[in-house]
């Protein structure tokens, strides 16, 4: 799941069109507050955060393509 913090109005407009223009799929979690990237200790953005189907946060800050892949490839055990 992707979580989009937006500190505009109307987030989903443009996370829609952010998402066609990289051909990203899937659910987006809108948080145009920030609640839940506070939650997360998100201080800034792009942040990759990822977290396990118990919740519990596997990967913080993967920023480099490479980072993100690796934390994906131990999220999913795909070695």
């Amino acid at each position: 799941m992707l979580i989009d913090i937006w500190e505009g109005t109307e987030p989903r407009p443009e996370v829609e069109r952010f998402c066609e223009m990289w051909g990203i799929k899937g659910p987006i979690l809108l948080d145009p507050g920030g609640e839940l990237a506070g939650t997360l200790g998100v201080r800034g953005v792009p942040t990759n955060v990822a977290v396990d189907s118990d919740g519990t946060i596997r990967a913080f800050g993967a920023a480099r393509l490479e980072e993100l892949e690796q934390a994906i490839d131990d999220l999913c055990d795909r070695a």
